[in-house]
């Protein structure tokens, strides 16, 4: 029942409007009818790629794997949960500088169960909901940050191995891979002016808001930017940049689990992987389009298919399953927090 109240909230903060009974209620029903799509699409294309690789090459390979590799992968999961608690924290002491190491994990950890139910994992800002003493789309534009350094350390690796890739621009044309590295130059020169100077970026979405309806919400929800200058960019950037480099170590500790591949290899297929999986948030959680990505890019290298699938099968599960089921049993015993200290 939490988790399904704090969802409704988290949706109906998100689209800042103020329907009406009816129009709230035609909402919802597009809501679930979306998830359910969602979820039908997920299980399709889990359920086409295991027919297609054969379930026994996948439990043959399973049956085979190095788990010694497994292991090591599994204890870095630690390693990444604390790198984004510690980001995650560092955004919430610019707001609030009294807020506790328990309170960081236990929001952390309740925002992947809301995460790993939703499209794209944008229930992952229902962490707002456990925070008293501000306003609470302050927080979600917090928790929104807090997403958006991930994904920008995820576009600039993932933009390289994808240019780099064998097959797909580089080795061919000549004039193409010139011309999609251009496209790349100018997309990293975007991204790290952003993180060097990220007022600009504020000033811009103030400036838009002011053309908006709903205005004041939306400054709210603009506000977590406020603090946010270039030392804190830097260090925004800096525990996710950390962040991902653990997550390739994974990808590739479990990978070797299953076969020997090169370093650079699997660099440049596990950083295309997560950029596909980030650019297309089309199924619960990323499942599916993670693990097609995977078998595609890392089929490049010479990876078994069953090996690339299993792989980012099970580093789903460590990352993101794992700590959502922690997240859960948090879940039952914490309470929406109040936006202030008088427990409005």
């Amino acid at each position: 029942m939490r988790l399904k109240t704090a969802l409704e909230h988290t949706r109906a903060a998100s689209a800042v409007t103020a329907q009406s009974a009816p129009q709230a209620h035609k909402t919802h029903l597009r809501l679930r009818l979306f998830l359910w799509v969602k979820v039908l699409l997920t299980v399709g294309v889990l359920g086409l790629l295991v027919v297609t690789i054969h379930p026994q090459e996948i439990l043959k390979a399973v049956r085979s794997a190095r788990y010694p590799l497994v292991l090591a992968s599994l204890s870095l999961v630690l390693v990444t949960l604390t790198l984004r608690a510690m980001k995650w924290g560092y955004l919430l002491r610019q707001v609030k500088p009294e807020v506790r190491a328990r309170e960081v994990w236990a929001t952390l950890l309740v925002g992947f169960t809301f995460a790993v139910v939703t499209p794209g994992q944008v229930g992952e800002f229902g962490r707002a909901f456990f925070i008293s003493g501000r306003p609470r789309l302050e927080l979600i534009g917090l928790s929104f940050i807090d997403k958006l350094y991930n994904l920008l350390v995820i576009v600039l690796f993932g933009s390289v191995a994808l240019l780099f890739l064998p097959g797909l621009v580089f080795g061919g044309n000549a004039y193409l891979f010139a011309s999609c590295g251009v496209l790349v130059v100018l997309l990293w020169a975007g991204l790290i002016l952003t993180v060097l100077s990220p007022r600009w970026v504020r000033d811009l979405l103030y400036a838009i808001n002011v053309m908006l309806p709903y205005r004041d919400k939306v400054k709210v929800l603009l506000s977590g930017l406020d603090p946010i200058h270039r030392r804190q960019s830097l260090v925004l950037t800096t525990l996710a940049a950390s962040h991902y480099l653990v997550s390739i170590l994974q990808f590739y500790l479990l990978i070797l689990s299953f076969q020997p591949a090169p370093l650079w290899d699997s660099f440049r297929a596990s950083a295309a992987t997560l950029f596909v999986k980030a650019a297309l948030p089309i199924s619960i959680g990323g499942l599916g389009v993670g693990e097609t990505a995977s078998v595609a890019f890392y089929r490049l290298f010479g990876v078994q298919e069953a090996a690339a699938f299993n792989s980012s099968l099970i580093l789903f599960s460590m990352n993101i399953l794992l700590p959502a089921v922690v997240g859960f049993l948090l879940l039952l015993k914490m309470r929406i927090a109040p936006e202030d200290d008088h427990g409005e």
